[in-house]
C-alpha cells in the first residue's frame, strides 16, 4: 500500500472487528483500510487493564508508524472501554470507538429505561456502559458477562443447540429484569444474532454498534474532508498470529474475500 492510498485503519484484539469493517465497507465502499487484528494475544476481554493498555498502544503505534493511516477506528468494546481515552492523549489521528455510539443508540431505543449490556468480562468490569447510560439519562443498567460467547462466534457455532442453550443462560436474567433494550458489547455477537434474538421477548430492541460506527467514522471523514473516492480501494490485513485460521473466520463475518494478509510480530 503505498503511500498515495490514505486509509482507515482499524484496530482490534483479533477478528470480531470484522463485523464493524463489513458495515463501514457498505459506508464507504471508496475507502482502503488497514486492519490490524492481535490475534496471537487475543482475546483481550479476559486481560488484566494493564495488558489491554499495553497491547492497544503497540498496535496503534505499528499502524500509525507503517502505513498512511488517516483515521482510526478501535473495532472492539474492550479496547474502547478501557484504552480510548489512553491512546487519545497520544495520538493525533482522530479515533472512533464503539462505545458513544452504542450509548446513543441504546437511549433512542428504550422505553422503560432498563437496559441490558452483554460482553466481554473487561469490558463488563470496566462499568463504561453503566456510566455513560446514566450520565446520559435515568436509566436502569444491568450488566452481564458471557465469556463463552465469543469461542463460539469464531468457531462459527452460530446455530448449534449448545449456543442456543448457552445463550438463554446468559440472558435468562436480564429478561428477568424486564429490559426493554440490549447492547451486544462484542463484535462476536452479531454472527450470534439468532440465537440471541431467541432469548428475549419480541419487544426487546437488540443494539449492534455496527451502523453506528460506520455512521460516526463517515461523519468524521466528510467534515475534516478526508474521504477517498478510489475506485480501487486495497484491504490489507495485519495479524500476530495464525493467518490461515484469520482468513477462515474473518471471511464469514466479513462476507467477502481475504486477500492480503500480514503476519508480524511486536
Amino acid at each position: 500500500m503505498s503511500s498515495r492510498w490514505k486509509a482507515i485503519g482499524m484496530l482490534d484484539s483479533g477478528v470480531g472487528g470484522l463485523t464493524i469493517q463489513r458495515e463501514i465497507l457498505n459506508h464507504l465502499p471508496n475507502e482502503s483500510t488497514v486492519y490490524f487484528g492481535d490475534t496471537g494475544r487475543a482475546p483481550y476481554g479476559s486481560k488484566s487493564m494493564e495488558s489491554i493498555l499495553r497491547f492497544a498502544e503497540e498496535g496503534i503505534k505499528f499502524l500509525l508508524n507503517n502505513y498512511p493511516v488517516k483515521l482510526v477506528v478501535l473495532a472492539c468494546h474492550t479496547i474502547s472501554a478501557v484504552a480510548y481515552e489512553h491512546l487519545k492523549s497520544m495520538v493525533d489521528a482522530p479515533l472512533v470507538e464503539v462505545v458513544g455510539p452504542t450509548v446513543d443508540l441504546a437511549m433512542k431505543a428504550t422505553r422503560n429505561r432498563r437496559i441490558g449490556v452483554i460482553g466481554t468480562e473487561a469490558l463488563i468490569n470496566s462499568n463504561i456502559y453503566k456510566k455513560k447510560l446514566e450520565e446520559r439519562g435515568d436509566v436502569k443498567v444491568f450488566p452481564q458477562p458471557c465469556p463463552l460467547l465469543m469461542p463460539l462466534s469464531e468457531e462459527g457455532w452460530f446455530k448449534e443447540p449448545e449456543t442456543y442453550s448457552i445463550t438463554r443462560k446468559y440472558v435468562g436474567p436480564l429478561v428477568d429484569e424486564g429490559i426493554d433494550t440490549l447492547i451486544l458489547g462484542c463484535t462476536h455477537y452479531p454472527p450470534l444474532i439468532e440465537a440471541i434474538r431467541s432469548a428475549l421477548p419480541e419487544h426487546v430492541e437488540l443494539i449492534d454498534p455496527a451502523v453506528a460506527v460506520a455512521e460516526e467514522t463517515s461523519r468524521i471523514l466528510r467534515e475534516n474532508n478526508m474521504t477517498t473516492e478510489d475506485d480501487s480501494p486495497r484491504h490489507l490485513y495485519i495479524v500476530t498470529d495464525n493467518p490461515e485460521r484469520f482468513k477462515r473466520v474473518g471471511e464469514r463475518y466479513l462476507g467477502r474475500s481475504i486477500y492480503y494478509i500480514r503476519l508480524i510480530t511486536l
